[in-house]
Order: C-alpha cells, then sequence, then structure tokens
C-alpha cells in the first residue's frame, strides 16, 4: 500500500465520517437532552440533571470543534493563522470536554449514593445538592484548563502544542482525559452495581407489593444497564487518545528517521483516534 494511498483513505474517512458523526450527534444529543428536560421537569432528579448538563456539552463540542475538524479537510482552518483563535479552540475545547467527563462522573457518584445504606451518602442524591455540583463542575473546567493558553500556539505556522510544553500536555490528557475519568467511572458504576445487589436480597415484595417490587427491580436494572454502556462506550472510544499521545510524545525524538510510509500509517491512525473515536462518545449517548 503506497503513501498516496494510505492520505486518500484518510481523505476520504474525514469528508465521509465525520458528517455521519454530526448527523448522528445532533439527532442523538437533541433527543436526549428533550427528553432527561421532560424528566427534569416532572420530577427533581439529580442523575438527570448531570445527563442533560453532559449531553448539553457534547453538542456544543461537535457543533464547534468536529464543525472545525471537517472545515479544515479541504480549507486551511482559521486557528492556522490566528494565534488567538488558536488557544482559544483548545481551551474552549478542554472546558467542554472535561466538563462533560466530570458530568458522568457526578451521573456515577450519584446513581452510587441513591443506592447506598448510609443516609449521609445518600443525602448527596438530592436536587440541590445537584445544583451546586453542577456549579463546581463549570467553574472547575474553565479554571483548571487554563494552562492551554499556554499549550497550544501557531508559531510553527499551524496550530500545534508548543515544544516546551509537550510533556505536560501529554500527562494532562494522560491523567484527566485517560485515566482519572474512566478509573472514576467504573469505580462508582460497579459500587451502584454492588449497592443495588445488597438491596434486592434485603427487599422481598410479597401480595399487594409484588407489581411494585418488579417494577423498581427493571428500573434499577435499566438504569445500571444505560449506565455501564455510556460509561463503555466512553472507555472504548477515549481511552486510545492518550495513548496515541503518549506514542507520539515518545517516539517524536526519531521522527526524522522514520519512513514516509511509518509517518502516513502514524497519520491514519491519529486520526482514527482523533477526531473520529473522541468525538464517537459525544455523538453516540443517545443510542446506547
Amino acid at each position: 500500500m503506497s503513501v498516496t494511498t494510505i492520505n486518500n483513505i484518510q481523505l476520504q474517512l474525514g469528508r465521509f465520517g465525520i458528517p455521519i458523526l454530526l448527523t448522528l450527534g445532533n439527532v442523538g444529543n437533541l433527543f436526549t437532552a428533550w427528553i432527561l428536560i421532560r424528566t427534569v421537569k416532572q420530577r427533581a432528579n439529580p442523575c438527570a440533571l448531570y445527563l442533560l448538563c453532559a449531553s448539553l456539552a457534547n453538542w456544543m463540542i461537535i457543533n464547534t470543534l468536529l464543525v472545525s475538524t471537517y472545515y479544515g479537510i479541504d480549507h486551511i482552518e482559521p486557528v492556522h493563522k490566528s494565534n488567538i483563535l488558536c488557544k482559544l479552540r483548545w481551551y474552549g475545547g478542554y472546558v467542554l470536554f472535561i466538563a462533560s467527563r466530570n458530568f458522568m462522573i457526578a451521573a456515577c457518584v450519584d446513581r452510587w449514593a441513591l443506592c447506598s445504606q448510609n443516609p449521609k451518602i445518600r443525602s448527596f442524591s438530592q436536587s440541590k445538592i445537584a445544583h451546586r455540583v453542577t456549579f463546581i463542575i463549570i467553574i472547575s473546567s474553565a479554571l483548571m484548563n487554563i494552562c492551554f493558553f499556554s499549550f497550544f500556539d501557531n508559531s510553527s505556522g499551524r496550530c500545534a502544542t508548543n515544544p516546551l510544553y509537550t510533556l505536560a500536555y501529554t500527562s494532562y490528557s494522560l491523567t484527566f482525559i485517560g485515566i482519572l475519568p474512566s478509573s472514576l467511572m467504573i469505580l462508582f458504576g460497579f459500587l451502584a452495581r454492588y449497592n443495588l445487589t445488597k438491596i434486592r436480597l434485603r427487599v422481598q415484595p410479597v401480595d399487594g407489593d409484588r407489581a411494585r417490587g418488579i417494577q423498581i427491580h427493571k428500573r434499577d436494572h435499566d438504569l445500571m444497564k444505560m449506565l455501564f454502556g455510556e460509561v463503555l462506550v466512553f472507555c472504548v472510544t477515549t481511552c486510545p487518545f492518550p495513548c496515541s499521545l503518549l506514542y507520539n510524545y515518545l517516539t517524536a525524538s526519531i521522527t526524522s528517521s522514520k519512513t514516509p510510509i511509518r509517518i502516513a500509517i502514524e497519520s491514519l491512525i491519529n486520526f482514527i483516534i482523533q477526531p473520529l473515536l473522541t468525538f464517537t462518545y459525544c455523538c453516540t449517548q443517545f443510542y446506547v
């Protein structure tokens, strides 16, 4: 397979793959938001609020960053011409990415707290607490990503990582995009599942309560299935991104010795991981 063929595959993936993600993402996130808004209006539900905020963040991600990426396939993106736009693009993008992940973590923690037998832990799953947590997530996501104004610039003619901060950016992404969110979602997801299992063993519906007991069981089962499904999709689509960054950092010193075919293959793999896989999670939440 020639370099030209590999480059053409990457080009066609961008031209046809990104529009599919945009369509799925816009339809899915709007439907998700509509359903969750109705849920929040009918009954104060902290988990629904977190998922609604995550859905809105994902919708903004795909209609800014993904649209910008699609435009850059056949055009020169404005971020490569303006240093300010370059910094704002990466700062704003990571604010939304981190916020979306934090809202999902909060949803997992809420499900764990709701099923806990400890009253103090269970008190976390309250509407007033959810509003405070939502505010904290938004503010903290904005503050913790200020470093991206230093991480990125277009001094090389392209909007890319400043060589002075490559290690810092790689470490940051590996921790806050890959390891930490996935670990916390999996941890609290399994803890919630464990608490639900203990509740089912304790509750034995009889006579008139039998129908209600089955209904609760089904609702809990559907909730856990949705939760684990979203966590699984997140891990599969997001974890390769920091791994790719780490590989690129470790092999940066031998870039000059790489063959053209290796460079083309690595470029194709990086494109599949970012943007295609990275944005897939933001587009498929409704379909899980």
